[in-house]
């Protein structure tokens, strides 16, 4: 305490731990917040780890590295979407996780055929 009864600064108090978990959710929603990225697997692939995004994150202190695989719809750039992707999940992270970004590292794994807004039906 600075003063008798006064509080000291919040920020010299203690420490923020944010879990792997956490920032593997910000990185997603991030990741699929760029024009481009789709989700992508059925009910089977939910159930055996393979939709996409996938991302992984290892956190040492106050930095992190983002591991994602994404899906890109078919006929973009997957260049381009996966530069978009680095940036945006890098912002994404330091902003609402309050981390360094050492790097983030995305592998477009599937391209997706561009999704219309009407439905098939068999008739």
């Amino acid at each position: 305490m600075t003063e008798r009864g006064a509080p000291s600064d919040p920020g010299t108090r203690g420490d923020l731990n944010v879990a792997d978990r956490v920032v593997d959710k910000i990185a997603g929603r991030a990741a699929l917040g760029v024009s481009g990225v789709v989700a992508s697997g059925s009910g089977l692939d939910k159930v055996v780890g393979r939709k996409l995004p996938r991302v992984t994150t290892t956190t040492r202190g106050a930095q992190t590295k983002v591991d994602l695989d994404i899906a890109v719809e078919w006929p973009l750039s997957a260049a381009e979407v996966a530069a978009a992707v680095r940036g945006a999940v890098s912002d994404a992270v330091t902003e609402y996780a309050g981390l360094t970004v050492t790097a983030v590292d995305v592998a477009v794994t599937r391209f997706e055929a561009a999704r219309s807004g009407t439905r098939r039906r068999v008739k």
